[in-house]
């Protein structure tokens, strides 16, 4: 059977964040999933405001991600990375977006975080944590018997 490149990545995507969300249902009780434009958001907290941190499944590369949300009418996205092995998390850019989607303010100075638990921080590493334990491990092949 063949599969085009873009039914493959999809189906990988969809694999992939069943993963997720069982991994943040077995964190925080819950889980709240969106899909936008072939985005795959999950909810991993609120800010002091109630607006949701949402974690961007599709931006996962290792264990580097990105966190959006609302400040006022504008948009944050926060680039993570976070060191796993280490239990360190790191900010590798802060970006603020107008509501038409303006660049209006750029940080890309790294520092460390120090996330107490309960916050988006560090629900969404523990997160990308696991996903990121999980896929480097080998597959396990079940073949089929007759």
């Amino acid at each position: 059977m063949m599969y085009s490149f873009a039914s493959l990545i999809l189906m990988f995507l969809q694999r992939f964040s069943s993963v997720v969300a069982v991994i943040a249902l077995s964190f925080s009780g819950k889980v709240s999933a969106q899909t936008t434009n072939n985005y795959i958001y999950i909810e991993v907290g609120a800010d002091n405001h109630g607006n949701p941190i949402t974690l961007d499944l599709s931006s996962i590369k290792g264990t580097e991600y990105i966190l959006l949300h609302k400040y006022g009418d504008k948009t944050v996205k926060t680039t993570l990375r976070a060191s796993c092995n280490e239990n360190r998390l790191f900010t590798k850019r802060v970006s603020l977006y107008t509501s038409t989607g303006q660049l209006t303010s750029d940080n890309k100075t790294e520092r460390e975080i120090f996330p107490k638990p309960g916050t988006a921080d560090a629900g969404s590493m523990e997160i990308v944590c696991q996903g990121a334990d999980i896929h480097n491990r080998p597959l396990v092949r079940i073949k089929k018997t007759r």
